[in-house]
């Protein structure tokens, strides 16, 4: 007798919108995060009912991250392909940096600035984490020491602009991004340098 097979069939994963802002018609915000941890990278989707910068996100509480619509990737070996995952919590304390995939924003967006807005400076910096080198940009406001260790262990998650992160097991294995958040509580050892003229 044959053996009846119960299971569900095989659903393609959902391609999300990548960005933060809203659908048109609807009330949810979508996000695309992809996050490495030192051994796995996994890309997925944040909903939010309020847009909410991916930083934010991250720091506002304990709680794991929440991701669905999830593709697993291990860093090492060779997979025959990804593991893909309807829905997952991954503890923050795991991760080690985070790349958002956002489109660009409405224009209105872009040019509009927050009340709390505050002037910033470009400070070149690295952080070196247990199995990453990452390198960018830190923004401090101009009276801002980057030098002050504080600010930068600290800050919880931390986004550096124009980023790259080195693999260190393998530096053929780079991410070269916008925006790389690092998780700060991950990092050894933290290098400020000298400020940026202006361009």
């Amino acid at each position: 007798m044959a053996q009846l097979d119960f299971s569900p069939p095989p659903r393609a994963p959902v391609a999300p919108q990548e960005t933060a802002w809203p659908e048109p018609g609807s009330t949810r915000h979508l996000l695309r995060l992809e996050v490495v941890t030192d051994s796995r990278r996994l890309v997925g989707v944040v909903q939010h009912l309020t847009a909410v910068r991916p930083v934010d996100l991250l720091n506002g509480t304990d709680e794991p991250l929440s991701l669905a619509d999830i593709e697993v990737t291990p860093l090492e070996g060779r997979a025959e392909a990804p593991q893909r995952w309807p829905h997952a919590y991954i503890r923050k304390q795991a991760i080690a940096l985070v790349i958002p995939h956002e489109v660009t924003p409405p224009a209105a967006a872009v040019n509009r600035r927050p009340l709390e807005y505050v002037e910033k400076r470009r400070w070149r910096v690295s952080a070196l984490l247990p199995r990453f080198m990452v390198t960018g940009y830190f923004h401090l406001s101009p009276a801002a020491d980057p030098a002050n260790a504080s600010l930068f262990w600290n800050a919880g998650f931390v986004p550096l602009t124009d980023a790259e992160a080195v693999y260190l097991p393998d530096p053929a294995m780079t991410w070269k991004a916008a925006v790389i958040i690092v998780n700060s509580a991950r990092a050894e050892a933290y290098c400020p340098a000298a400020p940026l003229t202006d361009e």
